[in-house]
């Protein structure tokens, strides 16, 4: 089980030409208060002792409106296509009734590209930045076991992870609808990159995901449909911005 870390900057002035708010800290039943914008390292104190954590995975969460707009506009586009073509395809409706039903539930936040490691943070300027006047989330827990299996495909999947393993074998070709790019996969890692890669018999190349990462199964695009292609973008571009 994950812990989530919120930092949440309460108020901000000027002080001493400073910027200073005062954050609050909460992880786990734990609450800590600093009277003034923090560094990373700070923030992540609390949880020096913890050996569990899978720093790789690890991740650093603004709040953004542009997020949630990301959201409602993949919720609409989807909506669009089940009205659109699904009276003719049961799969394609039973994929976008899935997908509508992930992506709502999902806790969304735009994640920081900064690495989060205690060590790197205490060590490297560049890796510790200031906590200043936002809303933030540090995701940090112990290695996942699992994989997310989500898009167009016939059931959305969570299957153990397995190392060594290509993604190409946790993606059978039964699994995709019809609609879907079988040749391709977006791998969306858990350390925030998303990497479309090749995973037909002919195009294969041998690609690792991460524990805990998601597989999405995009689309199958054409000029014709230019609305598949923008799905695709907005669930790649929300899916980086899970809260792991």
């Amino acid at each position: 089980m994950k812990s989530y870390l919120t930092l949440a900057a309460l108020a901000a002035c000027f002080l001493s030409a400073e910027l200073r708010a005062e954050v609050t800290l909460t992880w786990g039943d734990e609450s800590y208060t600093y009277p003034s914008s923090i560094r990373l390292s700070d923030a992540l104190a609390p949880l020096a002792d913890q050996n569990n954590i899978y720093w790789p995975a690890a991740a650093l969460y603004q709040s953004n409106s542009e997020v949630e707009k990301t959201r409602q506009a993949l919720l609409d586009n989807l909506n669009i296509i089940k009205k659109r073509f699904s009276a003719d395809d049961t799969s394609l409706l039973s994929a976008t009734d899935q997908l509508m039903q992930v992506v709502s539930s999902w806790q969304v936040a735009k994640r920081s590209p900064i690495a989060i490691d205690i060590d790197l943070a205490r060590i490297q300027p560049a890796k510790n930045p200031l906590l200043i006047d936002e809303r933030y989330i540090l995701s940090a827990g112990s290695r996942s076991k699992t994989v997310f299996i989500f898009g167009a495909v016939e059931q959305t999947l969570v299957v153990a992870h397995q190392p060594h393993t290509d993604v190409s074998e946790y993606v059978a070709s039964s699994a995709r609808i019809s609609a879907a790019n079988q040749d391709y996969v977006y791998i969306i890692q858990t350390d925030g990159r998303a990497i479309l890669t090749p995973s037909a018999y002919w195009n294969k190349q041998h690609q690792e995901a991460m524990p805990g990462s998601m597989l999405f199964v995009p689309f199958k695009e054409s000029l014709f449909h230019p609305e598949f292609e923008k799905i695709n973008t907005l669930l790649v571009s929300l899916a980086t911005n899970r809260v792991l």
